[in-house]
């Protein structure tokens, strides 16, 4: 499916990566059946979660394990806006009732998912860390730590998975907990990451994004994860994935950015039971949302496609 591989390599005291890849792909509904529902819940019932956050107050997590006592490496998908989805709609994305694949392709390959909430409210209040009030990063960090607590994962392997605004609040969280093991970044919304200034009403804005010098800078040194970006060329979006590629590799960070040919935003998760008035045929499963998992998958393992 790989047309043109741009590598553009960054010597640093250890090995890193920079690489931006061109994929094919059909805009033609796949059917998805066959990639939902395939891992029993009498093997892996959905554990619904409730986890303290810093001020007391809890989101909802939907969890699944493998069969066995683990430990298991883990991963945590943060879905994107708005916060506060609540526990029915994590528990139906975590068995795919929608048609997204991703979730239970991870079980299947032998991790915890976990699927993640965060609060909601003012976009701009909740997406930023903060002194006088609690965001949707601390609930991040709280949801990290208590998977990282839990028995049978093992606490050196788990890695992330942000989708849109959930792709900034995962920047932060690998910015703010160095030790996370990989991180996926699904046509992510990183604005407040990066700084980028929105243009005033009426004015034409820049494609891509500029970021804010100094924010960026400061988010992103503490870095230490491997990063993997995936945006399809449909998606408004695709510009600010660029910016924070380009950002993370001139910091010389370890970053890949993977490009799908009709991708539109969050076809990486496929179907999510959402209202799509701006795609002509809705959440539809596509072939390079095929790819993109697999890849995910190899990356989040270690592996390479």
């Amino acid at each position: 499916m790989k047309l043109i591989a741009a590598v553009l390599a960054v010597l640093v005291p250890v090995a890193v990566f920079a690489e931006v890849h061109r994929n094919s792909g059909s805009s033609v509904p796949l059917p998805h059946d066959k990639y939902v529902r395939v891992v029993s819940e009498a093997d892996s019932p959905v554990q619904q979660t409730y986890i303290r956050t810093k001020d007391g107050l809890y989101v909802a997590a939907a969890i699944r394990k493998p069969k066995g006592d683990g430990p298991f490496p883990a991963i945590v998908i943060f879905h994107g806006a708005p916060g506060g989805r609540g526990m029915e709609q994590l528990v139906g994305w975590s068995r795919g009732d929608h048609g997204g694949p991703v979730w239970e392709r991870f079980l299947q390959e032998g991790f915890v998912v976990v699927v993640g909430d965060y609060r909601g409210g003012d976009w701009n209040a909740v997406s930023t860390p903060s002194e006088t009030h609690v965001t949707s990063i601390d609930d991040g960090i709280s949801v990290v730590e208590h998977v990282r607590a839990l028995p049978y994962v093992d606490r050196a392997r788990v890695s992330l998975y942000g989708v849109s605004l959930g792709g900034n609040l995962v920047m932060y969280l690998v910015s703010r907990v160095p030790d996370i093991h990989r991180a996926v970044l699904g046509a992510p919304a990183p604005f407040w990451f990066l700084g980028v200034r929105r243009a005033p009403p009426g004015a034409a804005s820049a494609d891509p994004p500029a970021a804010d010098p100094a924010v960026a800078r400061g988010n992103i040194e503490p870095i230490r994860t491997p990063l993997l970006i995936l945006v399809g060329t449909a998606d408004r979006l695709q510009g600010i994935a660029t910016t924070l590629h380009d950002e993370l590799e001139r910091a010389g960070k370890a970053v890949r950015m993977e490009v799908y040919e009709h991708g539109y935003h969050d076809f990486v998760l496929g179907p999510q039971g959402q209202k799509r008035p701006d795609l002509p045929h809705g959440e539809v499963l596509l072939d390079s949302a095929l790819d993109a998992l697999e890849t995910s998958v190899k990356f989040v393992k270690g592996e390479r496609r």
